[in-house]
């Protein structure tokens, strides 16, 4: 893996990671991690190496709040800011089949607010999206999707406290065929099952690779 630092403004900086020889015929993958962990939690980790399995090239990145060792993330103008200069960086710097963006949580949304900017986006993944905080059923984060172009894959959990199961499959059926969603079933907001299902976390996290790594190759161009 590779570990490069990126200059945002007001001396913020954010790290990316890629592997040290990225393939330029597989889709790439930018995954940006959740408001409570980094790019090296143990969920990213799986996520990222189970994709890479599968032909999948990823980069993910430290928002800069993360870089600098916080725990607060960024205001929201950061957090955009710094998914674009990532995008931007990848445009310049790396050859791939089909780019698509998203991540964790927060990372997700986020990367939803930017993406109307960048055509060359070919999709979005949302792993875990935080539709609602909490209880707050009223305070739906959802109106930046629906001018979105690109397709989308939503990855949720049916315990996930921030995305009840009706409200969200309300905004999908919004987004019509555009976006498509995958319930891990008993998995909470990090798709975390109930123990008497009988299925350990690393299969559970395996299973949505397959499915994210499936879903991003039949959405990826054709190889030429």
């Amino acid at each position: 893996m590779v570990v490069e630092t990126l200059t945002l403004y007001e001396n913020k900086k954010i790290e990316i990671a890629l592997p040290e020889r990225p393939e330029p015929d597989q889709p790439l993958f930018i995954l940006a991690h959740g408001a409570g962990n980094d790019m090296h939690s143990p969920f990213i980790n799986a996520i990222s190496d189970g994709l890479q399995k599968r032909e999948v090239t990823v980069l993910r990145f430290n928002f800069p709040y993360k870089t600098e060792g916080k725990k607060l993330p960024d205001r929201s103008e950061v957090l955009e800011d710094s998914w674009k200069r990532v995008i931007e960086w990848v445009g310049e710097n790396m050859k791939y089949r089909g780019l698509f963006i998203g991540g964790k949580s927060m990372g997700g949304r986020i990367a939803a607010m930017v993406a109307g900017e960048f055509p060359q986006v070919d999709g979005l993944v949302f792993l875990g999206y935080p539709l609602h905080a909490p209880g707050k059923y009223d305070e739906i984060r959802d109106d930046y999707l629906y001018p979105l172009p690109q397709r989308m894959l939503f990855v949720q959990g049916t315990r996930d406290g921030f995305a009840r199961m009706d409200l969200l499959q309300s905004t999908l059926n919004g987004l019509r065929d555009r976006a498509r969603l995958h319930w891990v079933e008993g998995g909470d907001h990090s798709f975390k099952v109930l123990i008497r299902q009988g299925i350990s976390y690393p299969e559970t996290l395996s299973k949505v690779t397959e499915v994210v790594a499936e879903w991003i190759h039949q959405q990826a161009p054709a190889a030429p």
